[in-house]
């Protein structure tokens, strides 16, 4: 009888490892800077695909190239011939395991190719360190993107690790390997702090090498950028979960520091310095980072959605995804009273400097999306600022429209209510639908104009209608300057009329 239930357990087991896919790494078997994945396949497995690229990055990385001496095994354990299709896909026809070696991207100089972005990428210290975006480490079965995975991670005696998913005693499981390569894994020594904001429970997990910072300075400073966020998304965050992941470094390498954003967390490479020195500079990151838990989480185009690791398809909304959402980190912060308007409106004006000086200010945002990849990558980083700028001024006209009670923050959340994170649009039809869900009807020719072609913003128009002026210098008496450059300055007037006013607190509140 006990041989029998035996037989039968492992026959339960073979069915369910045979319908997912399920990876393993050892930590503590670093070698040569280097990690072993051990991954158990699914019945019929045919190739075996690392990304080219992964989403938030809009840069083509090719994680195959940090992955080595990979083997194949059939179910008796005996090794299968393997064929290597190109630097990141395999051919592994009747393997039922596979083993591997991985270099981690920050400390590899002797691997060729672009250099991957901190934050998108791996860092392998022992006992001290390790930073793990897992789509730099784990591969998919080609057609099986869908299928379940799970992740069992061993960690060094001491060290804890940090992540949005669920760690059940170092068993990490995911609906799709999308679900699990967005939700980065930090491994350090313990500093970590913990926020209830609504519902929902946020972590900050912190690795500062000289300990010159804490999780607990950093939780105390973005609490009220939280709550700021909360009251902006209509008092309620649509996770129940989220985690800041914070390395600290005093070694600049590729010439930047910055964060990557996921569904459930964000991922930070950041300069060493005290809290004082940082704090600004952190809260404005992670605004930014935090609020694309709407977008693209909630809202998403398709080709988001089911986004293809090896031939991704762009969509045309980096205007939206990034742009938008720049804005709104923005804009929270103005609302919730932790910038002034002249700060925002110096922000704003340093926005229309570096994108007439540094970016093609002619360029249609739809074709820059498209061609973020390769035509146009160079003038990717105009998402930032003409980007948010886009953000400006559709949210004052759709104010404008609407008598101010109506705005982008409102947009936003009415689009997410209609699709969620299951659920996609397609991108030719983005729009029509802000038009039909708006109910505003001039955001047509907004689009059409300064999105699907490059005519340059109407300011003027727009911020007057909160009581401000744009255009060349023009110092007045009835007027305050707030932000200057190249001869361009945006001006408050002291005393605007009564629509003006009235339209100008409805933007600056809640």
């Amino acid at each position: 009888m006990l041989k029998k239930l035996l037989f039968l357990l492992c026959f339960v087991y073979t069915i369910n490892a045979q319908d997912s896919l399920r990876y393993s790494i050892d930590l503590n078997r670093l070698k040569n800077d280097r990690l072993t994945v051990e991954v158990q396949l699914p019945a019929g497995a045919k190739e075996y695909c690392f990304p080219k690229i992964v989403p938030g990055t809009y840069a083509i990385y090719d994680f195959g190239r940090y992955v080595s001496n990979l083997q194949a095994f059939d179910a008796a354990g005996k090794s299968v011939k393997l064929k290597q299709n190109d630097i990141n896909s395999y051919v592994i026809g009747g393997a039922f395991r596979l083993s591997y070696e991985v270099d981690d991207t920050w400390d590899s100089p002797e691997i060729e190719g672009k250099y991957i972005f901190e934050p998108a990428g791996t860092n392998f210290q022992e006992d001290t360190l390790f930073a793990l975006n897992t789509h730099a480490l784990l591969g998919y079965v080609k057609g099986g993107e869908k299928m379940p995975v799970s992740l069992h991670l061993t960690v060094p005696f001491g060290m804890t690790a940090s992540s949005s998913l669920v760690d059940n005693n170092g068993f990490y499981k995911a609906d799709n390997y999308q679900s699990l390569t967005d939700a980065p894994i930090l491994v350090a020594h313990p500093d970590t702090a913990m926020l209830k904001v609504g519902d929902a429970d946020i972590l900050i997990s912190v690795f500062s090498p000289n300990q010159v910072i804490r999780a607990s300075q950093i939780a105390e400073k973005i609490l009220p950028l939280l709550k700021s966020q909360q009251a902006y998304l209509g008092g309620t965050f649509p996770v129940k979960n989220y985690a800041f992941l914070v390395v600290m470094s005093t070694h600049l390498k590729n010439g930047s520091y910055g964060a990557l954003e996921h569904a459930k967390s964000s991922f930070y490479y950041l300069p060493e310095y005290n809290i004082a020195t940082m704090s600004s500079t952190i809260r404005d990151i992670s605004a930014h980072e935090f609020f694309h838990i709407q977008t693209p989480l909630n809202f998403h185009s398709e080709e988001i959605g089911n986004f293809d690791f090896q031939k991704p398809k762009m969509s045309r909304h980096l205007w939206l995804y990034e742009g938008l959402t720049e804005y709104t980190a923005h804009h929270t912060q103005l609302q919730g009273g932790l910038t002034t308007l002249e700060q925002f409106m110096e922000s704003m004006t340093e926005k229309v400097n570096r994108a007439n000086d540094d970016y093609n200010p002619n360029l249609a945002f739809t074709k820059l999306s498209l061609g973020a990849l390769d035509k146009y990558k160079d003038e990717y980083g105009n998402v930032y600022q003409k980007g948010a700028l886009i953000g400006f001024c559709l949210d004052l006209l759709l104010r404008k429209e609407t008598n101010g009670t109506y705005g982008t923050q409102q947009m936003m959340r009415d689009l997410a209510a209609q699709y969620g994170p299951s659920k996609s649009f397609k991108d030719e039809e983005l729009f029509e639908l802000i038009e039909k869900t708006t109910k505003v009807p001039a955001v047509k020719e907004f689009f059409a104009r300064y999105v699907s072609k490059g005519d340059k913003l109407p300011f003027k128009e727009l911020v007057s209608t909160i009581g401000m002026e744009f255009g060349e210098s023009n110092p007045g008496n009835n007027t305050i300057t707030y932000g200057y450059t190249n001869n361009i300055e945006f001006r408050a007037l002291k005393n605007p009329s009564p629509s003006q006013l009235k339209m100008r607190q409805a933007w600056l509140h809640f």
